[in-house]
């Protein structure tokens, strides 16, 4: 009996097992079934373009390469050419990571670092990352690093890079606040420090300056209220300093009257109608009294040799105070204004020797 029980009791679990064997079978069968009805099925546009698809997309990757002359007081068009390209690439792209190849570049301003330094900081604004390929030329590099464009920067690791400078060149970029103000004071202190042995204060250049960094806070974006000034320490004897504001540019500002714009058929160029921005023929876009006194303000302290070789360059035109005949209309369109303009000893004297009315 005990035999018979044991036989009976081997060929339940082997019917068992088996019947698990087929359910298991069965089960899968079902789900290769399934998957092949779901692959089949129509997806929609909307579930294809995701959110998830969209935050696993990788940005794409762009070079924008500079010419090898980059001097922006000798080669204008060749800058804002490079200028332009990067706002092409970057205008309808924003998932992207931009990388500026500047290894050829064997001549290079402080003119063209600081415009260079203010787009940057534009697009750092609408998160786009830029990594920049300094020239393999020793001097342009050296550049680079002693105008104090590297402070602003970091590396691939966010660090900020480290540089000892040997001078005080130093570029100012903020928006227009208490901070900036005496940063741009002691700027000008030290630089005439520099020229004369005295840590003196020295309205003319600190006047334009705050003109400028007005302008830039009125006609700017609402959200990107920023300029950059910057002092470069040409040689024992020269001081230069240059005022950039990414934004509209001065003909894009202003406001004309009817009779004015008539009268401007006959002007030849925009280089016409900038001058006589700067000898006050218009008001500005905020319909303000007080505004508009700045750009002729700038060219009385000019005109005055308080400061010398003063140069704007704003929309299509390129203004040259010291020699007009320099003066032109560019090829090439710049969306902002930048201001260059160098102090010497000489300057400092005729400001101090000056008749006070």
């Amino acid at each position: 009996m005990k035999k018979q029980r044991t036989k009976t009791s081997i060929k339940r679990i082997k019917i068992r097992q088996k019947k698990i064997e087929r359910l298991k079978i069965k089960s899968s069968k079902k789900k290769r079934q399934r998957n092949i009805i779901n692959n089949n099925k129509k997806v929609s546009f909307k579930e294809r373009s995701s959110n998830n698809d969209n935050f696993f997309k990788l940005p794409k990757r762009i070079t924008v390469y500079a010419e090898a002359n980059l001097s922006l007081l000798e080669n204008t068009d060749n800058v804002l050419d490079f200028i332009k390209e990067i706002e092409s690439v970057t205008t309808n792209c924003k998932k992207i990571i931009l990388t500026l190849d500047l290894t050829i570049v064997v001549n290079i301003d402080i003119g063209c670092i600081s415009i260079l330094l203010s787009k940057i900081n534009k697009l750092a604004q609408m998160n786009i990352p830029i990594i920049c390929d300094l020239p393999k030329n020793e001097e342009c590099r050296r550049m680079f690093f002693e105008s104090g464009f590297s402070d602003h920067m970091r590396d691939l690791q966010g660090r900020k890079i480290k540089y000892s400078k040997k001078n005080n060149n130093l570029m100012v970029n903020r928006g227009f606040d208490k901070t900036s103000n005496q940063e741009l004071g002691l700027a000008i202190k030290e630089a005439v420090n520099h020229l004369i042995g005295i840590k003196n204060p020295y309205q003319p250049v600190y006047s334009i300056a705050q003109e400028m960094c007005a302008n830039s806070v009125e006609h700017a974006n609402k959200h990107n209220k920023n300029w950059l000034f910057s002092v470069w320490y040409k040689n024992d004897d020269e001081v230069c300093f240059t005022m950039t504001d990414i934004g509209e540019g001065i003909l894009g500002t202003l406001r004309r009257k009817f009779s004015q714009i008539i009268k401007e058929l006959f002007l030849k160029n925009n280089k016409d109608i900038l001058h006589r921005a700067f000898e006050k023929k218009y008001t500005s876009s905020t319909k303000d009294i007080n505004r508009n006194k700045g750009l002729p303000k700038i060219k009385n302290i000019a005109d005055r040799n308080y400061i010398n070789n003063l140069i704007v360059i704003t929309n299509d035109v390129m203004l040259d105070f010291s020699n007009d005949a320099k003066s032109k209309i560019l090829k090439r369109k710049f969306n902002g204004t930048f201001y260059y303009w160098e102090l010497n000893k000489n300057c400092i004297e005729i400001w101090k020797n000056r008749i006070l009315m």
